[in-house]
Parts: C-alpha cells; structure tokens; sequence
C-alpha cells in the first residue's frame, strides 16, 4: 500500500534541488572578519563594534579568517533597516550566522535583542546543542563541536520564526507577534547573554535581509564555505507496486525500459517486483549534481533490492556508460562473488531465489563499498575523480555490452547524493522482506534538560508534574507522569482513511506501572481532556477500553512492556504487546472513536483514572503496521534499525493557510511535486460542500491559492485538496 509522505523537511529539500540553486536577495549587511587588523569592518553596512574579548582565528576554508569571541563579549550590529511587518519595529528579517562552537554541552548564545543586555538572549545552543529558545521549541538535532555551520535563522513575526542550519530546515518554532519578541530595534547584539549562557564562540560572517529567505533562498547559501550542502535523503526512489505504471518513481524520475519486462510477487505481501527479461535493462536519470570535485557524480549511494532466478548465470548491476558500450561496473561472477577487476570480487556470495539488498557507497578518490543485507561485503580503493563508478546524467541499471545480464527480480531502488556510512546503512534496514515504514514521530526522554524533545517530529508540551527516571535498559532514561498529568503531541499526520480526520496509525508506548491493580490511561484523543481516555489498563491489570473489550492476559507492575496499537477505522484496532498480539477488536466508524485530532494526549483521562506511569519510549506512524512489523519492533530494549529511509511522496503539498483564523481573505500554500490535477472542496464543519474551486493541471511546482470569504458564516470550515485522487486537508477558522 502507498502511503503518504509527511516529512516536510524531505519534500522541501527534494523541491529546491531539482530547481537547482534560488536566486538570493542582496544583503543589506554583511561582515567577514577577513581583515586581521580590521575585524570591525562591513562589506555591507555599517561596521560593527565590539564589547569585551575577540581575537582574530582561522576561517571555514584556507584564506578565510574568523572572529572568536569570548564569554562575557559581543559584537553589536547596527542593521540600518526600517520597520516593517506591520509594527513599529523591524518584524521580518533574515539573519546569517557562519559559526563554530569549540566546545559542546555548554550553553551559547547567538543573539541578544535588549540592548542593555539586561535579559536572556533571543537564540541558543542549550546543553544537549539543540539550537532555540524556549518560547520557539528546541531543533531535535544537535551541533557538533569544531564544526563550521551556517545557520540562517527567517523571521515573519505573526506567521513563522524558522532556523535552517546548512540550508536544512532545523526548528519550524512557535510564531511571535508582531513587535512582540523577534522584533528588532535599530541595533542586535551578536552572542550576548545576561547570565553567562554566552561559552566561546567563533563566527566567519555575518549576514541580514530586511525579507524572511524561504527554503529554496536558505538551501541556495549553502554551507559556511558558501558551498551547497549535499542532502542526506534519498532523491530517488522506484517501488515497482503498480504494474500499471511499473516504472514511475516515489521519488524522482520515472524509469526508462530498454528490453522486456513482467510484475511479478515482491519479497513481502502486498509488495511487488519486475523481473527484466535477459539483456533488458533499466535507465535511471538520477537528478543528482555534480560532486566530490570533478565534472560528474563521484559521490553517492544506490540501493538495489534483488533476487536472481538462475545462480549458474552472470548478472550485472551498474552500467555508468549510458550508451551501455562498455563492460558494466558491477557483476555476480561465475562463483556469484559480488565486484568486479576494479575493486576485486567478495569472499561471501549470493544464491539463487534468495532476497538481498545491497547498498553501494561510493566516494570515489576515497572508497567504493558494497554491504549487503547490511553487512559489509566489499570494501575497496576509491577510483579516480571522475573516473570509473563516476556518474552522468543517466545511470543504467543491470545492463552489460557483453551478455552478463542474466534474468534478475527487483523489488526496490533508491539513490543518494551522499555516500552513507555504516549508521545510516544500518537504519534503513537489513532484509528487504521485512520493512518498516519511517516513523512520522518519536520520543525518547534521554535528555533530562529536556524531557519534551523529540527524536523525530514536533516537541512535546506537558500539563502537570513529569520526572526523568531510570529506563528499561542501564543508560536508558524515562519520563515519569504523575496522576493528573499528561503529555501532549502534535503528530502532524494529514486526515486519511477516507475521513477528515486521522483514522489510520500505529502508536508504539515503552511503559512501566509501578503500581498493579489501579486505572491507568495510555491515550486520550480529545485535546481538551474532557471525557474518557480511550485506552486503560483497569483493576485486572487487562487493558483496552468498553469499546474494544478487554485483554485476556494482563500486565505486572515493574515490568517494561513496549505496546503497540495499530488502528484503521471502520476495519480494526489492535493492541500487541512485546510483538504478541493481545486484542484484535473491531475497528469503530471513520472519524468515531480513534481518530486523531491535530493533538494526542498521553496518559490523560478526564476523572482521575491516570496512575502514576513511566515511560521510556513513544513513536507514531501514519500506516497501521502489519503483525510481521511489529514483531520486528521487539519489546522496550529492542532498538529498531530496520525502518525505511523514508515514505512515497504524494503527488501534492498542502500547507497550512495563513492568516488563520481569518476575516476578509486567506492565502493557502501548496506544493505540487509531479503533475496533476488540483481540486479544492470547503466544507463546513457538519461535512457540507460550500464551495469548489478547480485549479486545473499543475505542474511540479509551489503555488497558493487565495481564499476570500464571501457570504461564509464564522466557524470552523476543513478545505480538501484533491490531487491525483489523492486528499489532504486542512482546517479553517473564519471570524467575521
């Protein structure tokens, strides 16, 4: 099944390479630090001044200088812009900060916007160097020290206050008002703090907009050294599940076909393959830049998940001659040894109708690597840049000029403009015929600073009284929820299922009950708390709800258990414990009893039935995970590294509108990323159609649309965008 693709992150980064580098505004301030015996100077601007300690160090890249500036000093930068957004003071900008933090889990700040210095700065790195500030959140990555970032931080104050760090969206934090906090006076001070939070810190350039950059602009400044960043998601990625559009891409570029092909059964259910004829091969135009210093691609990762019918013959992989005029790069030899005369054959070797998926790491000048099923198979010398392995516009896929292109099956290809190490080769998992889809969030409580940070997705909010505790596994924190309080998640989970809301998803919950034989609540789907939660342990230590019955095995009390309920509306809902499955009720009606809300409470209940419970671990998905998956996720010591890199992107975008609520007029955005057909239903809050809007055929592209609102009554309206018959919503809020 498709399913769709919610990392935001993912799909802005794939929209701005495949458009290439955005054209960026002219600064109207801009400091290097390239002059020892200046550091003061502006290449735009005004110049700068300095309160304490700074010292000129060695920049980024050979030639360029930096400025290091001690603990109790700052620079003060005198922006010469108006005010704008709306207020009396200066509410949308952009600033540029090229940095480096010589030491890590100490606090630094960026910027300070009292001029007195009297109060906390606007921006830091906290202890577990996570870039933010309270009131915005914290970014769920952390700095490295000794480490040069170029971190653009985008100010609209009334709409978004966004941090991108190497042209990567890092923090997406809560919006401030206008002329609120963010807003700026005629000057900024640069790395002050009142109390201390402000360690060593050294900065090559500085740089201010008087617009908010967008994340084409932040991607297109690149790193420190002005270069772009390469991404680590995949860019490409081909499935072969339809057999009626057998070569279209989740991601990228459809596929070519020279030959003949057949779909055929893939290496798990609902999973399928093609099998190319003998001498049939594919053309894949990859999308990926130029790298690693040459003129072609000479950095990068392709996985292939395959199966070979016939071991007695020779089979081919990669083929970097997209005339297919030479010999290919890759082969099963006579023995099915993996290689070929450039990096010699491996030691270990392949069968027939067996299921493998071989990750290739390339970095050439440095190593060409071969892992297979997640063990390293290959490890040889890195060829010339721009010499064999190096790829062009076209890489052709299991093609030779000489007849080593045996019958092979392929169930799932994906490229990478990175060559990924053995981590990221380990998270995308090892067997082909097992896969777990790509958590939409996650939560681990490692972080005593910080036990609201997420893993993956959006930080959490508490209500009440949390403690950080001994987890499952010696090193392994967890959270403690006292009776009465709760956690709050914003899953960011589209409506699906055929509803307006999240009808659809997998809840994982690692938990402890210190105490056997009282109520404990799990989860609660009204954000206001006002009713039942909707899922217990009761005083038979069974758990679910009068809805779905109860299990008939029960819990202890000082035992880790890892839960997970996966639910479908109007098909089922079931709850597993440590990968056993222990209920399998009937699933309620779409948008009745487990859909989601834009939040989640954990361990709410409206009337005291919420004991004291403990917590190490909380991930959700926007799929219902199979029984075969989740006995893959163990119990609460297992770490799960057999997840996908990512989910099918969807054939369109919609974003939140803004401004919401509104009164005359809102502007809707949306992405679409492959060509279709745009429609959009507003419906008012009992489900009634009050208008439609065709937008016709769109290709790949960013769009908004605006919404006025005519003879509309205030209320609540969800608006449907319909693309490819594919629908995502959004809710409304008119004010009149």
């Amino acid at each position: 099944m498709k399913t769709k693709f919610l990392a935001t992150i993912s799909l802005f980064i794939l929209i701005a390479v495949s458009t290439a580098l955005a054209q960026v505004p002219e600064r109207k301030g801009l400091w290097k630090f390239d002059d020892p015996s200046n550091l003061s100077k502006a290449e735009i601007g005004a110049p700068l001044e300095f309160a304490g300690s700074v010292l000129s160090v060695d920049g980024p890249k050979a030639g360029n200088k930096a400025v290091e500036i001690a603990k109790g000093s700052y620079l003060l930068l005198t922006h010469g812009m108006q005010p704008n957004g709306g207020g009396s003071l200066v509410n949308e900008y952009t600033m540029q900060i090229d940095f480096l933090i010589p030491e890590a889990g100490v606090w630094h700040s960026f910027f300070q916007l009292d001029p007195t210095n009297a109060s906390d700065a606007e921006l830091f790195a906290n202890t577990s160097n996570s870039v933010g500030v309270a009131e915005t959140g914290y970014s769920a990555k952390g700095l490295l020290a000794n480490t040069w970032y170029r971190m653009v931080v985008s100010v609209k104050n009334g709409e978004f206050f966004r941090i991108y760090i190497d042209g990567s969206l890092w923090l997406d934090g809560s919006v401030r008002d206008v002329d609120g906090r963010f807003a700026l006076l005629s000057s900024v001070l640069m790395f002050a703090d009142n109390d201390g939070d402000d360690a060593t810190i050294q900065c090559s350039e500085l740089g201010i907009w008087d617009i908010a950059l967008n994340e084409d602009e932040a991607l297109a400044l690149g790193g420190a050294t002005g270069e772009r960043v390469p991404v680590r998601t995949k860019l490409g990625w081909w499935k072969f599940d339809d057999p009626t559009h057998i070569l279209d891409a989740e991601l990228g570029s459809p596929l070519q076909l020279v030959g003949t092909q057949q779909s055929v059964a893939g290496p798990s259910e609902d999973n399928k393959a093609i099998k190319l004829g003998a001498d049939s091969y594919l053309k894949m135009t990859h999308g990926l830049f130029p790298n690693g210093g040459g003129t072609l691609v000479n950095e990068y990762s392709l996985q292939i998940d395959f199966l070979i019918p016939d071991a007695t013959l020779l089979h081919s992989f990669l083929q970097t001659d997209a005339a297919n005029a030479t010999e290919a790069q890759l082969f099963t030899n006579s023995t099915n040894a993996i290689g070929s005369t450039g990096t010699n054959y491996s030691s270990n070797t392949i069968s027939a109708n067996n299921w493998y998926r071989m990750i290739i790491s390339v970095k050439n000048g440095e190593f060409f690597k071969v892992y297979m099923n997640g063990e390293l198979w290959l490890d040889a010398a890195g060829q010339a840049v721009d010499g064999r392995y190096a790829l062009s516009d076209v890489l052709l896929l299991f093609a030779d000029n000489s007849g080593k292109s045996g019958n092979i099956v392929c169930s799932e290809l994906s490229i990478w403009e990175v060559a990924l190490n053995e981590t990221e080769i380990a998270d995308i998992g090892s067997n082909p015929t097992i896969q777990i889809p790509q958590r939409v969030g996650r939560w681990e409580f490692e972080d005593t600073n910080n036990l609201n940070k997420a893993t993956i997705g959006n930080n959490l909010t508490q209500t009440g009284t949390i403690y950080s505790v001994n987890g499952p596994v010696a090193g392994n924190n967890a959270v403690e929820i006292s009776s009465g309080s709760y956690l709050t998640m914003m899953h960011g989970i589209y409506g699906n299922g055929d509803g307006f809301m999240v009808n659809e998803y997998t809840l994982q919950i690692d938990f402890l009950i210190p105490q056997a034989g009282i109520w404990h609540a799990f989860f609660q789907t009204e954000p206001e708390n006002l009713s039942d939660a909707d899922l217990f342990t009761n005083m038979d230590n069974a758990i679910g709800t009068g809805a779905t019955s109860y299990t008939a095995n029960t819990i202890s009390a000082n035992t880790w258990y890892r839960m997970v309920i996966t639910v479908r509306n109007g098909s089922f809902f079931r709850i597993y414990i440590n990968g056993e499955n222990w209920l399998d009720a009937a699933g309620q009606q779409v948008d009745g009893r487990f859909a989601l809300a834009s939040e989640l409470l954990l361990f709410a209940d409206n009337d005291g039935e919420d004991g004291l419970i403990d917590c190490s671990e909380v991930s959700i998905w926007d799929v219902a995970l199979t029984a075969e998956q989740v006995a893959k996720l163990g119990d609460a010591t297992t770490q799960v590294t057999a997840l996908q890199d990512h989910l099918p992107m969807p054939s369109a975008e919609l974003g939140q509108n803004y401004p919401n609520p509104f009164t005359n007029t809102t502007i809707i955005p949306y992405q679409v990323t492959q060509t279709a057909d745009v429609c959009f239903r507003l419906l008012d809050d009992k489900g009634n159609e009050v208008r439609v809007i065709n937008e016709g055929i769109k290709s790949a592209g960013k769009y908004t649309l605006t919404l006025s609102s005519g003879n509309l009554k205030s209320g609540n309206y969800i608006l449907q965008m319909t693309a490819n018959k594919k629908v995502t919503t959004r809710k409304l809020i008119l004010v009149k």
